[in-house]
């Protein structure tokens, strides 16, 4: 059996006492705005780096037989080489959009 699990994020169980104790006092709201400002997606607290998700790519017969091609004659399978290739491009890209 696999070793890889994956479970979501746990939820603390709430302490009453200081829910309650909390509840006289006043305080000022925060500006959502300005938190989600700074904020990316993919630097939400509920993102996780050990998840992998799945994303089909269509690509046209030539480039896969291109691809098929690089997996025969290098020691990378296709996914690998894809997922290096996308991963260093993705990253390129968010520093263009992100300055």
């Amino acid at each position: 059996m696999s070793e890889l699990k994956s479970r979501p994020p746990s939820k603390k169980t709430p302490d009453l006492d200081a829910f309650l104790s909390g509840a006289e006092e006043k305080t000022t709201p925060k500006k959502a705005a300005s938190k989600r400002k700074n904020k990316y997606p993919w630097e939400a607290d509920n993102v996780r780096d050990d998840v992998i998700k799945v994303y089909n790519l269509r690509l046209s017969e030539p480039y896969l037989m291109k691809l098929k091609y690089i997996a025969e004659h290098t020691p990378d399978s296709m996914q690998k080489f894809c997922l290096s290739v996308i991963e260093k491009e993705i990253d390129k890209k968010i520093k263009e959009l992100t300055k």
